[in-house]
């Protein structure tokens, strides 16, 4: 088995930081082209930025609770944003407050245990 050395994983953590970066520029470049072409419009593609963050968040540790709910949240944002067109816009503000406010909680309650 392998020797892991402080530095090593360090560094590691720093390469992950720079590909997250970059993936998630990538897919703002692609989500922007896709807007452009008027294929997938931005307006409603714009979730799909929040669950990449919350992947790469995940791919550095799988147990993060902030990373399962901004990806929980950018989930409910994509469908929200993708197959409720039918609702006015002040309920679809109303339903983004709520996620927003739930996730919060989440995260404010993690990070208090965390620091306990």
């Amino acid at each position: 088995m392998p020797v892991h050395r402080k530095g090593e994983d360090v560094e590691a953590k720093e390469k992950m930081k720079v590909v997250s970066g970059a993936v998630i520029l990538l897919t703002l470049g692609v989500l922007v082209l896709l807007s452009t072409f008027g294929i997938y419009s931005l307006d409603k593609s714009w979730p799909i930025l929040i669950i990449v963050f919350a992947l790469f968040t995940l791919l550095q540790s799988h147990r993060d609770l902030g990373g399962w709910v901004i990806g929980a949240a950018g989930l409910l944002f994509l469908f929200f944003e993708n197959w409720f067109g039918q609702m006015s816009a002040t309920s679809m503000n109303l339903v983004r407050t709520v996620l927003l406010i739930v996730a919060g909680f989440f995260l404010f309650k993690y990070m208090k245990k965390k620091e306990s």
